[in-house]
């Protein structure tokens, strides 16, 4: 009984952030691409891939280390 107890939160946070996928709006794609020298080709990108995330394929996500 007391492993249940210590699971089910685990449990819980799983499979509430499981499903859960956000995209980028308009505003936030245009203001990333604002600064690239090609901004409708950025623009085309980031809505073909906003596409693909809502419509649930994977697309890939280039990390960009953090540089102090």
């Amino acid at each position: 009984m007391k492993s249940f107890f210590i699971t089910l939160p685990y449990l819980l946070i799983l499979f509430t952030f499981a499903n859960s996928a956000y995209s980028l709006s308009e505003n936030q794609i245009k203001e990333i691409c604002q600064n690239k020298p090609r901004r409708l080709t950025c623009r085309k990108n980031l809505k073909f891939k906003k596409l693909n995330l809502l419509q649930g394929y994977q697309i890939e996500i280039p990390v960009i280390p953090f540089k102090k």
